[in-house]
């Protein structure tokens, strides 16, 4: 077993803190990848899993080894709890599937994203952030910080149903894949980072055939106006047939 972490993350037992924490993260992402592929299927337990990826990576690194990661960690957690408060909104089909409509991307929507983003790395940095000990930080860094806060602040999109979020998933995912491929080539959280771009590429061509928000209202509204006509035309045909029968 260890001969096979030592392969996939280029790392021993004897690593230490480092090594707990790699493993962490891996879990964290692969758990990121199982959730991107239950709501590529409009699936609630997605959400389930997404919180659990958060507590099994940022929420336990913290916890075990700075407390002030907590104050990344928290805000990160209600990305999940969002999602999953937002998909309640969509109809229920079967046990946990939603049918879920689209919704277009605004500008203040995208503003928000970036807003976002920028308060989620400024989190990140924690008590660096006033101490300019982030301005040390390498670009390596910053574009790992801003891919991380994008993985998850992407699901916010999803949540909402706007089939860009999947885009957004993708493009965090390959971000941090060249991140960890220049400076540090493990081969498993180069695997995790593929599976993910791939499932968001997924989640992003299942969601193509989705309804527009409104259009099923709309839809229901016609359907109802054609059953009441059909019902008045029925009404007149049965008088007229009952006149000519006298």
């Amino acid at each position: 077993m260890d001969s096979i972490l030592e392969t996939l993350f280029m790392t021993t037992a004897d690593g230490g803190s480092s090594y707990v924490q790699i493993l962490l993260s891996a879990a964290s992402m692969l758990l990121v990848f199982v959730s991107a592929i239950l709501l590529a299927h409009r699936n609630d337990l997605g959400w389930w899993t997404l919180i659990l990826s958060v507590f099994v990576g940022p929420m336990i690194s913290a916890l075990q080894y700075d407390l002030m990661g907590l104050i990344y960690a928290i805000p990160l957690l209600l990305l999940p709890i969002f999602g999953l408060w937002r998909f309640s909104q969509f109809k229920l089909r079967g046990k946990f599937t939603r049918e879920v409509t689209k919704t277009s991307v605004t500008l203040w929507s995208g503003i928000g994203m970036v807003v976002g983003l920028i308060l989620l790395v400024a989190l990140r940095f924690g008590p660096f952030l006033f101490n300019s000990g982030f301005l040390s930080a390498t670009p390596e860094v910053w574009v790992m910080y801003f891919a991380d806060a994008a993985i998850f602040a992407s699901f916010v999109m999803v949540a909402r149903g706007v089939r860009e979020g999947w885009l957004l998933l993708a493009v965090a995912a390959i971000a941090d894949l060249v991140v960890y491929f220049l400076i540090s080539p493990m081969l498993g959280m180069l695997g995790l980072y593929v599976f993910i771009a791939l499932s968001a590429l997924y989640g992003y061509f299942l969601w193509r055939n989705l309804p527009v928000a409104g259009s099923e209202v709309e839809g229901v509204e016609l359907s109802e106006e054609e059953l009441a006509l059909q019902k008045a035309k029925q009404a007149t045909l049965d008088k007229l047939n009952t006149k000519t029968e006298n």
